[in-house]
Parts: structure tokens; C-alpha cells; sequence
């Protein structure tokens, strides 16, 4: 078996939901249990990626080979590709110097670490409320970064090799230019961020008679903001299996919506296999 990792940068505030909740927020997003960090299950992305293998609301060859068949069909097999859920690699976080940096922490670079197969050590960090920073979100009079109302103090550089390896995930410009603006924080301060920055949209539906809002229908629903940075393991199950023509559909298809509510411009994601 071969695993490769296909990243997505979200372009447009994301929306993967887990159903509605009685709390605050009607239609939070996906996320783990035990980090809080939110995640994009393995099932929608093979929904999405088998979509461009369907011809007149039918799956091709090539589709049914990598994605599987009709469940109902009694000579259906499973597909030959296994999707890992989208783990959160770094979180767009508002800064008050540079405008908003990329946050990551140890875990989720360990995490990258292990599922890529890269050398690259990862880097700690002994004392809370301390950060290494790029020089585009660092106030180097006082060596010091602001992200929304809290303030770390800047041990150090953010790692080059790291920084070069994450801005090259994806094909987006915001993403490649973003060498400086990398901040690696704590594992619970990443919590704090990727649990409480996300944005929250009021939505209400339309009555189509009197074209007005209808009634009892405002809700409001959790987004994953743009700029974040997931990546997910896909899987050849196979050796006698031809996998180029997957590897050249997703280099063709670098731009992919995801989740919920695509139609008023949500979910759409720069992709990379890599």
C-alpha cells in the first residue's frame, strides 16, 4: 500500500457540519474529540473527489474503480483508494502586526511529520505564553506577538525548513507568501485558537411566496475561516492498480468546494496531492 497526502487551503470560510446542537451555535463544524481542532471527514472527501469521476449522473470506469460501486448491485466492490479524515496543519489567527498569522503547534506538526515521512525535527517550546514567529507578525522592539487579545513573547525564529515545507502545500498565493507569518504556540493555545476563532454567519431562510425571511427560520452556523491549512492521507489499496489518471484529475482540479452551503460561495478549497 502507498499513501499520499492531498492538502486543501481554504480559500472561502468552510463549513463540514456535524449536525445541529443545542447550544449556542445551531450548526457547529466537525471536530475532534479529544484536540477541538476541526477536521474534514474522510467521507466528504471522497464524496467531492468521486463527483469528477461521474459522467450524465453515472460514475465511470475509473470511478467505480477507485471509489466503489452501488451498494445495492449484487456484484458491487469497494474501491480501491481509502480516505483519511483532513487534519488541521495551521489556523489563520488575527495579528496585530501583519495583519493575521498562521498558527500551528508541535502536535500538528508532529502529526504531518509522522503521516508524511519527513526528517524535519519539530520544534518545542518550554515556557507558556511563548512563541517562535516569522518577522512579518513579530514586534521586534519587543520581541513579542499579539494574536486577537493575547500576547506571547518570541523565543526564536519559526524553523525556515518548516516554513518552506508548509508553504509550499498548496498552489494559493496567500499560502506560498506566508513565509514570515508563521507562529508556533502551544498545543492548548492551538485549542483556544482553532475553538474559538472560528466565524460564526447568521443565515435565515427565504419564504418563497412573499420572497421576505421566513419565519422561525434564522439560524446561525460555524465556519472554519479562510486561510486555514488541512491535509488527508489517501491510500492505494492495490498494486495492480493503475493510480495515474487519480494523480492527473487532482493536478487538473486544483480548486474544489467542500461541505455545505456551496451555492452562496462556501467551501471552496486550493488542492494539492502531494
Amino acid at each position: 500500500m502507498k499513501t499520499k497526502l492531498l492538502t486543501l487551503f481554504t480559500r472561502t470560510p468552510l463549513h463540514v457540519g456535524c449536525g445541529s446542537s443545542v447550544g449556542a451555535v445551531d450548526q457547529p463544524v466537525a471536530r475532534e474529540r479529544h484536540t477541538r481542532f476541526p477536521i474534514i471527514p474522510g467521507s466528504a472527501i471522497k464524496g467531492v473527489l468521486a463527483d469528477l469521476w461521474t459522467e450524465n449522473h453515472q460514475r465511470t470506469q475509473d470511478g467505480k474503480r477507485y471509489f466503489g460501486e452501488d451498494d445495492c448491485k449484487a456484484d458491487a466492490k469497494a474501491g480501491t483508494l481509502a480516505f483519511g479524515e483532513a487534519r488541521l496543519l495551521a489556523f489563520p489567527v488575527r495579528s496585530a502586526k501583519g495583519c493575521f498569522a498562521f498558527v500551528t503547534s508541535p502536535l500538528c506538526l508532529e502529526r504531518f511529520k509522522r503521516d508524511a515521512g519527513l526528517q524535519l525535527a519539530v520544534p518545542k517550546l518550554a515556557d507558556g505564553q511563548t512563541c517562535l514567529a516569522g518577522s512579518e507578525v513579530t514586534f521586534a522592539e519587543r520581541s513579542a506577538v499579539v494574536l486577537e487579545e493575547y500576547r506571547f513573547e518570541k523565543k526564536g525564529d519559526f524553523p525556515s525548513d518548516w516554513a518552506e515545507k508548509l508553504c509550499s502545500l498548496a498552489d494559493d498565493a496567500v499560502l506560498n507568501g506566508g513565509l514570515n507569518r508563521l507562529v508556533l504556540v502551544h498545543d492548548e493555545d492551538m485549542t483556544f485558537f482553532a475553538e474559538n476563532a472560528c466565524q460564526i454567519s447568521q443565515h435565515v431562510a427565504i419564504d418563497s411566496a412573499t420572497g421576505t425571511a421566513a419565519e422561525g427560520k434564522l439560524f446561525n452556523q460555524e465556519e472554519v475561516p479562510s486561510e486555514a491549512l488541512f491535509y488527508a492521507s489517501i491510500t492505494e489499496l492495490r498494486s495492480d492498480v493503475d493510480y495515474a489518471p487519480f494523480a492527473a484529475k487532482m493536478a487538473s482540479s486544483p480548486l474544489l468546494q467542500f461541505g455545505g452551503k456551496g451555492t452562496s460561495g462556501v467551501g471552496y478549497c486550493s488542492i494539492k496531492l502531494v
